[in-house]
């Protein structure tokens, strides 16, 4: 067989990385179900076991000798070999330590929980109080629930399957994911939405006039964008020289410029003064209700993603494999 350059106890003494585990461990979990697939339970699968060669990365599964070993031998070394023998043990399930007990597939599944468990946090598990996952790395908080089920005391409650750990995975995955997203949809704070364009604060101001042959050209001292014009243009109600209303002006940055008799100057220019603050509370008042209306339609993609993350929690967690 090929030569590994390591187990993975040598690999997760030196330092393996959070993300790195699963996809590793998912390796792990091919192989014990290849094994389970061809009728054979290894029965003594620890870190020791699992070796790596560190070019594709991909573990392989080894040292199968104790899966052809009778039970009463099993329990003779549990019960009666020296402190090193019984170390090979740490990860026997607990109806490889009683005699007369079947051990199946549920062993290796027992076996599996406690490795995934020490993967992330150096630790063996055994009894109730043990240190979580999620106390070591929040982020694979979810994978509690999976190794919980999988060293479960009676083999008859655990995982009947590797693939139903390989589902079991993916779903609480999946759980934890839209509890994330949800906690994060609770937690979006929309900010208040501020009118950042001058022209609907502060109303332009005339700075100058001129007229050449019936051609009236005004200069304002800022020059207006076309939302401020198509205000002025929907202002509603307001007074105009006879055939002079604002749609008839035209704008080009800092001018306007409109046809007007001669004898109609003054009071041209007198109303367009009076149009110059209208138009800016006009305009204050669209981008006003623009932002109201962007507020309620984000808050509404919220409430609907909300309702829609929670439904499939429901789902998921109704799900049995």
């Amino acid at each position: 067989m090929p030569k590994y350059r390591a187990n993975l106890r040598q690999v997760t003494h030196a330092g393996l990385a959070p993300e790195q585990v699963l996809p590793l461990f998912a390796g792990i979990l091919d192989g014990v179900e290849a094994a389970h697939l061809q009728g054979a339970v290894h029965r003594d699968l620890k870190p020791e076991n699992i070796l790596l060669d560190g070019t594709t990365g991909i573990p392989a599964v080894a040292d199968f000798g104790i899966a052809s070993f009778t039970d009463d031998l099993v329990v003779t070394f549990v019960e009666t070999s020296p402190s090193q023998r019984l170390a090979n043990f740490v990860y026997a399930a607990p109806e490889q330590r009683a005699q007369g007990k079947t051990v199946g597939q549920a062993a290796d599944i027992y076996a599996l929980g406690l490795i995934l468990h020490e993967m992330f946090t150096g630790d063996v598990p055994h009894g109730t109080e043990y240190q979580p996952i999620s106390n070591a790395n929040s982020d694979f908080g979810f994978l509690d629930d999976v190794v919980a089920q999988m060293i479960r005391q009676d083999p008859n409650n655990r995982y009947a399957s590797i693939a139903d750990v390989k589902a079991a995975i993916s779903r609480h995955h999946s759980e934890f994911l839209t509890l994330q997203k949800i906690s994060r949809i609770n937690e979006t704070v929309i900010p208040a939405g501020e009118i950042d364009e001058p022209l609907a604060h502060a109303p332009p101001k005339l700075v100058n006039a001129d007229w050449d042959r019936g051609n009236l050209t005004l200069t304002l001292d800022r020059p207006v964008n076309q939302e401020w014009v198509t205000a002025l243009r929907n202002m509603g109600s307001y007074s105009a020289v006879e055939g002079i209303p604002p749609e008839a002006f035209q704008f080009n940055g800092y001018e306007a410029r409109v046809a007007a008799p001669s004898h109609t100057v003054q009071n041209v220019i007198d109303h367009f003064k009076e149009w110059l603050p209208l138009a800016t509370r006009v305009l204050n008042q669209r981008m006003r209700q623009e932002i109201e209306r962007a507020d309620f339609k984000e808050r509404e993609r919220l409430k609907r993603q909300k309702v829609a993350e929670e439904e499939r929690l429901k789902v998921l967690r109704s799900i049995r494999i």
